[in-house]
């Protein structure tokens, strides 16, 4: 296997000195690949999405970006680093600036970064024509386009300055299932294309299980699942990975059934309980899992390669379809 384009060692943030963000988390994203990072609000997805690219300096652990430490960085390379990463905003009409028309906001990034517009236009044209952003928008402001389309200029000045890595945040959100499947599909095309590598932070498990080749999931800070896509939706061995699939609803009419809720609140980040975080709403808890926090170890199995998972009993579920 390739060696990683980014990863976090043992990363936590603390704020405050008491409230854990996130709390000694590690994951690699390999080049061309998609991994995708769930979880309840609250789980930390953010705060991951802001360290991975550079954002927030970790309390104690590593960011890595092509083995090199990110904030280790001197100061002409971390400028380097930021046209390496770069993000699709969830809401990208709110993230555009009002006042600017498309073609401001689409040189912006050059502008920033002091590259001359002259020579990256012939690759905006072709960023343009790949993504589908007419000649006729360039002269618009973002709010005089419609939401599908902020969008794409939204993906467009996140692949201006030909970034390696990009964060989508929620990027299919509020959007009707046929953009969604527009827009994925454009988000596969162009990772082909343009030889780039996902991070995709979204609710929205079947959008996860579509266009992903890993999954990492949280809760209240912990990394407790983390494997191949097809293996950990086939075969979740977290109770609370098992408890997200259930709550996720099934758009097939000959499948339809009640949606299914996880138990009890989210315990507060301030006031974690002992053990298992999950204890407090896990149906399978047992009294070892009140009294030890249980660590990401890999589960057993030969049809399990590369799955892990932070339970003291983790079980198959019956296979899913």
């Amino acid at each position: 296997m390739t060696a990683p384009l980014a990863s976090i060692e043992n990363v936590t943030v603390l704020y405050g000195g008491v409230l854990r963000a996130v709390d000694s988390v590690s994951f690699a994203i390999h080049p061309g690949e998609t991994l995708g990072l769930v979880g309840e609000s609250g789980s930390g997805k953010t705060t991951v999405s802001k360290l991975i690219l550079g954002l927030l300096r970790p309390t104690e652990g590593r960011v890595l970006f092509d083995g090199r430490d990110v904030h280790a960085l001197p100061a002409g390379e971390r400028r380097w680093f930021r046209r390496q990463a770069q993000m699709i905003f969830q809401d990208p009409v709110s993230s555009l600036s009002p006042r600017l028309t498309i073609r401001t906001l689409l040189e912006e990034p050059l502008r920033i970064h002091g590259l001359p517009l002259k020579e990256h236009w012939p690759r905006m044209r072709e960023l343009m024509d790949a993504i589908g952003i007419k000649e006729a928008l360039l002269d618009k402001h973002p709010h005089q386009v419609s939401g599908g389309q902020a969008r794409r200029v939204g993906i467009a000045r996140a692949l201006v300055l030909n970034p390696r890595l990009v964060v989508a945040d929620e990027p299919t959100a509020g959007l009707d299932v046929s953009i969604q499947g527009d827009l994925l599909n454009l988000m596969h095309d162009l990772q082909g294309r343009f030889g780039l590598t996902y991070l995709l932070v979204s609710h929205n498990l079947s959008v996860v299980r579509t266009v992903t080749d890993e999954v990492a999931v949280m809760y209240l800070g912990r990394l407790v699942e983390h494997g191949p896509t097809r293996t950990v939706f086939a075969r979740p061995a977290h109770p609370y990975t098992r408890a997200l699939i259930a709550a996720n609803p099934v758009i097939d009419p000959e499948r339809l059934h009640p949606r299914a809720t996880i138990a009890g609140e989210i315990p507060s980040p301030t006031a974690l309980p002992p053990g298992c975080r999950f204890q407090t709403r896990c149906p399978k808890a047992q009294p070892r899992c009140r009294e030890q926090d249980p660590a990401l170890v890999p589960v057993a199995g030969p049809d399990r390669l590369g799955q892990s998972a932070a339970c003291h009993f983790p079980n198959d579920a019956p296979e899913r379809p």
